[in-house]
């Protein structure tokens, strides 16, 4: 009876993956399966990519030759099968203690393996013979002793390269010329010396790379700032000679703006072949250029934390400002906005069913994700939410952006001089080195402890003595700092109202979703909750404690203060539930 046949292949890296291991090992397989004359199928095809075998990765859970291990244990192979592989080190480079026991328990399963390296067949039910164990531990052993010598290798190459980094710091000096993209090198020191690279910014891409971080402080999130590079062509920057044939992706750049390499620090990687990538604990802050200074590389973390929960269709629509801000008040799920009628479209009039006239605006309305896709509570059995209310938008956003825009003009404004501006990054900086020189004295602390050297003994006074002045240089910068901003003029409110409008109402399309990206970015800084109940009312609490409370027209019913007020019900209640509507409740007292 002609057997079906498996083809496993794996290999551990990227680098691997962009060559012809993959190819190489299955096309010698499928080569040896023909010859043979077992059955072959594509689907039977199982490749491990980035699976290390000295690890043993390969036959850990979520390895596809751990599952057929797996299947064969369980019987499913004892009618007889075949598991075709390049060579055993493919299987395991674990050595001959995990190798032998494999291929006897799979033999024993109804698995026969076969290697096209030396055109070797391990019959199912058949002994292992003595010759067939003997090669088996010789290249067993060959190959781990191969990976092992790789392993330690790499791990020496690494720990040399963060010594000599620490050596070189604030010198931009590179062992390798693998570098982040917007970093150029250039090679330095003698012909036949051990590569030297000089690193430089690319400026073309440095102003790229602002823009990005500029674009998610200004409330842009990774969805509509890939939409604007890939609308206007804008190159996709290339790693390791490799280009993206799929643009500007959201992953691509989600890692740009997390990256701290961007303000010059290197932070070296554990990378075990087929392991999690870990952190060595080290930071080196000055060993690449600085391309993004420290306060915008926060501004743009504290933009994205504050975006969480903001739908990626925001991203490039831009219609819904309330967006990850608005939740229902009866489940507190998200409150979707579903649009009726565009401007421009044909709108019935209420009063009369058959006329017929043109929309001057969007018409959409506000509704519980939950209630409107009937999501089911499995704990409860039931429907999560019965609000099937809709809350008309158009006519809220305008209540709540004249709220809100005043509410953030008395409070000020948040533009520095550009001596503030130039000042809070030298704050951020010297906060920075400040930081890793702890570091550093934490660590020589804990050495010194144990081998009580007086060389460092002397490092760790000098450190101290170092901390000790940049304590009082900061000291300094942040009294100027405070005097700077506390004399800047005060602000004209209402003309910063009237701008933020101007923007809404641009008749330019990118100038208006610009508007309410920024508008959105400051709804989210002024306003705490939002909540839209059943009686199509919405409690929106702003920073200072007040709640004010909007009909579906948009008027204002009421406001009160509500200081230490967790929650509210729509009659006052304090730390209401939706769930106990008839609870015994405290009230709050309303302030007119």
């Amino acid at each position: 009876m002609t057997q079906q046949a498996t083809i496993y292949a794996r290999f551990s890296n990227a680098e691997q993956a962009q060559g012809n291991s993959k190819a190489r090992q299955l096309n010698l397989c499928r080569e040896m399966v023909a010859q043979q004359g077992w059955l072959y199928s594509p689907d039977r095809e199982l490749v491990d990519e980035g699976l290390s075998a000295f690890s043993g990765a390969n036959r850990a859970p979520g390895g596809l030759l751990h599952a057929f291990e797996q299947q064969a244990e369980a019987g499913r192979y004892r009618g007889g099968h075949v598991l075709v592989v390049e060579n055993l080190d493919r299987i395991s480079r674990q050595g001959y203690e995990a190798i032998l026991p494999f291929i006897q328990k799979l033999t024993a399963a109804g698995v026969t393996v076969a290697t096209v390296d030396g055109g070797r067949i391990y019959p199912a039910f058949t002994r292992v013979d003595l010759a067939a164990v003997i090669e088996a531990v010789v290249k067993s052993e060959l190959a781990w002793s191969e990976s092992d010598k790789k392993s330690r290798r790499l791990k020496a190459a690494q720990n040399k390269r963060v010594s000599e980094a620490q050596a070189t710091a604030g010198q931009h000096l590179s062992q390798t010329a693998t570098v982040p993209a917007w970093i150029a090198v250039n090679r330095v020191g003698k012909a036949g010396e051990r590569p030297l690279y000089r690193m430089t910014l690319n400026e073309e891409r440095v102003a790229i790379l602002h823009e990005i971080f500029q674009l998610t402080i200004d409330g842009y999130g990774t969805p509509a700032i890939a939409k604007k590079l890939n609308e206007r062509g804008e190159p996709v920057w290339s790693h390791l000679n490799q280009r993206s044939n799929n643009g500007w992706t959201v992953g691509y750049l989600t890692k740009i703006v997390m990256n701290r390499a961007v303000m010059g620090e290197y932070r070296p990687m554990n990378k075990p072949r087929g392991g999690q990538v870990s952190s060595k604990g080290v930071v080196i802050p000055s060993h690449f250029p600085q391309a993004i200074d420290p306060v915008m590389f926060a501004r743009a973390q504290a933009a994205r934390a504050s975006r969480r929960g903001t739908s990626g269709a925001w991203q490039i629509s831009h219609n819904n400002l309330f967006s990850g801000l608005a939740k229902c008040g009866h489940c507190g799920g998200r409150m979707k906005q579903e649009v009726t009628v565009r401007a421009g479209g044909n709108r019935r009039n209420g009063k009369n069913p058959d006329a017929v006239y043109r929309s001057k605006q969007d018409i959409s309305y506000l509704k519980c994700h939950n209630a409107l896709n009937r999501v089911h509570d499995e704990e409860r059995g039931e429907a999560r939410c019965t609000n099937r209310h809709a809350i008309r938008y158009e006519k809220l956003e305008a209540a709540v952006l004249d709220l809100a825009l005043h509410f953030a003009a008395v409070q000020g404004s948040d533009h520095d001089s550009a001596l503030a501006n130039e000042l809070e990054v030298q704050v951020a900086e010297a906060m920075r080195h400040l930081e890793e020189k702890q570091s550093r004295v934490s660590t020589l602390a804990d050495s010194y402890s144990r081998t009580a050297s007086p060389a460092m003994e002397r490092l760790l006074l000098a450190l101290e003595a170092e901390i000790e002045g940049e304590h009082k240089a900061i000291l300094v910068l942040n009294h100027r700092l405070q005097d700077e901003r506390s004399n800047r003029p005060a602000p004209d409110h209402f003309q910063q109202v009237e701008t933020v409008r101007e923007k809404l109402e641009n008749q330019d399309a990118e100038a208006r979703a610009a508007g309410r990206v920024s508008i959105k970015q400051t709804l989210r800084s002024v306003i705490t909750r939002m909540v839209c109940m059943e009686n199509r009312t919405t409690a929106v609490t702003i920073r200072s404690g007040i709640e004010v409370w909007f009909d579906n027209e948009g008027n204002q019913i009421s406001d009160r203060y509500t200081a230490n007020v967790l929650y509210t019900g729509p009659n006052g209640e304090i730390d209401w539930n939706p769930d106990e509507p008839d609870a015994d409740y405290q009230y709050v007292k309303e302030a007119h």
